[in-house]
Order: structure tokens, then sequence, then C-alpha cells
């Protein structure tokens, strides 16, 4: 449509000076708005949501009134991305009354309106995105009928469009520990600044476009605790979370990837690539979400990252957040310390956590706080660690993520693929602490069972393997035990 009708043509508009005014910008003479330039609206440098398109909209009222709207809202500092949203879901309306041969808008009533709801629930849609479409249009004629452009009543939407708070418990989509532990062994097949992302989304939780937009000079340090300083991607406002040396170390060298790449000229922590033909080139430009979740699936297909269905796994990136809620949840952190820690502005969210997983790191607050000792693959002790907090303790844990029957991996993440695959009692980044004690015994018996029946049958290399393990698993038990006995 090129140009507008005059005013009264429009006999369904309830004759007003705003919509008069309205009708006479030029913006509403184009289908296709810019989101900066012709609205100045807060665009997301990782949703990059640069036009908002109402080619689609049918019939031409409708599309005049989603233009009052659309206008309307972007006065109240609304991201284009949550416009676009908007859009979408008009659109849907619009394609629906194209179907009935809903051509004015005296025929909107609330027959329409169930007949609408009837046909998303054909779509196979999840109840949040109905919800959501439901938010939108009570919202859009509420709009209309307030500023006296359209009167549609919506009483038919009460009860209806109550904003969800999260999916159901059994529907949260969180990474099981299958698929975790196939992450962290094919995590050194990315790019490493893509393996940095991983790390850090995936210990702390923050959303994507927190992730995504972290400055460069992030890192914060308050007497011996280490601090992720970001702004917030809902909120837009300064935070911070405490976070683990380890990870503090990641971050200093993504710091030094940036500054070796770009020196001066670029104030992010993460940046994006020019294709990844050839593997990861950095440019100067905030990543995109979807390219993330992009190199995330890439490597699930490739690594053959299955679910126990069998099937390749399909990751998103909030999957991550909901995980570290779900762990922060079962490991018996109480739901304040949750929600100041995730940035949830009600506790609502915390009963969407409460789920039984396998990587659940402990049943009891005092037990996850117990001080640890470990030993290495000599027996001496190497490692003395006190958690100082529940949240930070989680987090070390996830970075040492348990992936043996018992002990922790401390092989640096961004590293070669693991040479001892299945021979954790042989490699020198396997720590055990005295809780693993009673495991090592057991298998230290087992051990000498096997070697004793392979000495009977003349089974000689698998002896000597045997004699090896056992040798290990002995000056671990010894130092581990001489540990028990000084505390």
């Amino acid at each position: 449509m090129n140009e507008f009708e005059p005013l009264e043509d429009y006999h369904c508009f309830a004759y007003n000076q705003e919509a008069k005014l309205l009708l006479a910008k030029p913006l509403l003479q184009k289908d296709i708005w810019h989101t900066i330039n012709d609205l100045g609206l807060r665009v997301n440098p990782h949703s990059r949501k640069l036009t908002l398109n109402f080619e689609n909209l049918l019939p031409d009222w409708l599309k005049i009134l989603v233009k009052f709207y659309i206008l309307a809202k972007s006065r109240q500092n609304l991201t284009a991305q949550y416009l676009a949203h908007k859009i979408s879901h008009l659109n849907r309306f619009s394609r629906f009354l194209t179907q009935k041969s809903v051509y004015t808008a005296e025929q909107i009533n609330p027959q329409i309106f169930q007949e609408f709801d009837d046909y998303l629930h054909t779509l196979n849609l999840a109840k949040r995105t109905i919800s959501c479409h439901y938010i939108t249009l009570g919202d859009f004629f509420d709009v209309c009928r307030l500023s006296g452009w359209l009167d549609v009543g919506t009483y038919w939407f009460q009860g209806k469009r109550l904003p969800m708070r999260g999916p159901k418990n059994d529907e949260i989509e969180y990474i099981p520990e299958e698929v975790w532990n196939q992450l962290e062994q094919h995590l050194h097949c990315l790019p490493e600044p893509i393996q940095r992302m991983v790390i850090i989304i995936k210990t702390t939780g923050i959303r994507v476009g927190e992730l995504l937009n972290l400055p460069l000079d992030c890192l914060r340090k308050r007497g011996t605790q280490w601090r992720l300083r970001f702004t917030t991607e809902k909120y837009g406002t300064e935070d911070e979370i405490p976070i683990i040396p380890e990870l503090a170390i990641i971050i200093k060298e993504q710091q030094k990837y940036i500054r070796h790449h770009f020196q001066d000229s670029y104030a992010q922590l993460f940046c994006s690539n020019r294709g990844n033909r050839h593997g990861f080139m950095p440019t100067p430009r905030v990543m995109h979400f979807s390219t993330f979740n992009k190199w995330l699936n890439k490597l699930a297909s490739s690594s053959k990252i299955c679910a126990k269905n069998g099937e390749i796994w399909y990751f998103t990136s909030h999957q991550f957040r909901r995980t570290i809620g779900t762990v922060f949840t079962n490991a018996g952190i109480r739901d304040l310390i949750i929600q100041k820690y995730l940035r949830h502005r009600s506790p609502d969210m915390q009963r969407h956590y409460k789920h039984l997983l396998k990587q659940v790191l402990g049943n009891e607050y005092e037990e996850l706080m117990k001080a640890k000792k470990y030993v290495d693959i000599s027996g001496q002790v190497v490692l003395e660690h006190q958690p100082q907090n529940a949240i930070t303790e989680l987090m070390r844990r996830k970075m040492y993520q348990i992936t043996t029957q018992y002990g922790e991996c401390h092989r640096p993440l961004i590293k070669a693929p693991c040479q001892t695959v299945n021979a954790c009692w042989r490699c020198e980044h396997w720590r055990t602490s005295t809780e693993d004690l009673p495991y090592l015994i057991e298998d230290f018996k087992q051990l000498e069972s096997e070697l004793k029946s392979a000495d009977q049958l003349g089974m000689v290399k698998q002896k000597q393997g045997l004699e090896i393990d056992l040798n290990h698993l002995d000056l671990r038990i010894k130092g581990l035990t001489e540990t028990n006995e000084r505390n």
C-alpha cells in the first residue's frame, strides 16, 4: 500500500485527532521500518533486529492499526526483537482472518477469538507460544480501544493472557548428564574462543546475550574473590557474580586473544567470525546468538553427541542456564540465593528447577561445603580445598566435571583430546579425595582378584597392566589413608 486513503474511508476507526495525526506521518506510508533510524529502538548487538516488516498484514485496516500499535509500543523503551515478536503474533492472526474470509473490523468478536484459539491448537504450538498470542492480541485490542482507534472488547482474553513464568517442571529443557559429559569430551574440537564461551556459560549460567556482550574488562577482584561484571540482558543494569580463579584464568586468555587480533580497537571479550569453512576467522563485531547455537549443534552432529534415545542432541544456549538452576536447586541451595545469582526478579522460576538429575552434586548444603584434600597419581596431597560459599563451590565442580565413576578430572579444558580415556588411574590430572577412599579400596580388591586370575591363566600382558594399575591405586589409597589419620 503506497498511499493511505483518507481516514474517513476507514469507517471502522473511531474518528479522533490522534489517528489523523498518525496517518499524516511519512513513516506510516512504509511497510518496512528501520528499527534504529525510523524508531530509535534499542537493538541488542547479539540479535541485530534492524527492520520491522508489515508487508504481509491483511486486510489494510488491520495493517494500519498494527502500525499504530507498534508506534505506540516503540515509545516504551522496548527492544526491536520484542516488537518483532508482537508483529509475528499479529501476522498469524492476519493469516487466520484471511483464511476465514474476515475482511471488516465489525466481524471481530469473541466467536472469532474462539475460532482463532482452535486454529492455534491445530498448529502444534507450545502452550507458552499460544499464551503469548493471547497476550499480544489482548494488549493490541486494548490499546486500540483506549486510543479510540477501534472498539473491540477483550473480555474473551480474561484469564487467558496471564504471563507464563516458564514451562512446567516436566517440560524444562536441561542438559542431561550423558550429553554434558559428551560435550566435555569433544569440547576441544571447537575453536578456542567458542570453547571459552561454552566454559563460561556452562559454569555461570548467564544468559547468552550477557555472554556475547561481555566487555573486555569484565573481570573484577574484590579482596580474594574474582567477580564477573556484565550488563544484564533483560533489565540493562550493571551486575556482578562471583567466579572461581580457574574461570578468571580462562577469561584472561580470551582477553589476550582479543588484544592480539584487534589491539585496542575492540572493547568486547568475544567476537564473531567471517565464516567457518576455514576455521574461526575473528572479526570485530558481537556474535549473533544463532551463530553460537550453530557452533554447538555443528559439534553435536560431527561428534555424534546423543541423548539416551540415540538421537543427536539439539543445543540451545538457554539450556545451560536451566541446567545450572536445576543443579543449584538439587544441591540444597536456598531459593533466595538462586534467585539472586540467576537474577530472577521473582522466586517463581525456582519451582521449575526441582528435578532429580544424575549430576546432582549433593543433597545437603553441609555436604557441599566440606573441606577436601586431593591426592595425585603419586599419592601426594596436591590440593587442599575449603569451599567459601555454595555458589562458587558448585561452579568449581562444574569446571572439573565428574566424568569418571568417582574423583575429578582436572585436565585443562582447552587442550588436545584426553590421552588416557577410560584409564584415569594412570593419569596425572585425575584427582581423588578422602571421599573416594571406599571406592578405591573396593577397586583395589577387584584388581587383586583379576591379577590372581591372570597369573593362573599365564596372561603375561594383562598381568603387567593390572600390576601397574594396582600400584597406582595403592599409592592413592596410602596417601588418602595417611591424610585421614592426620585429620
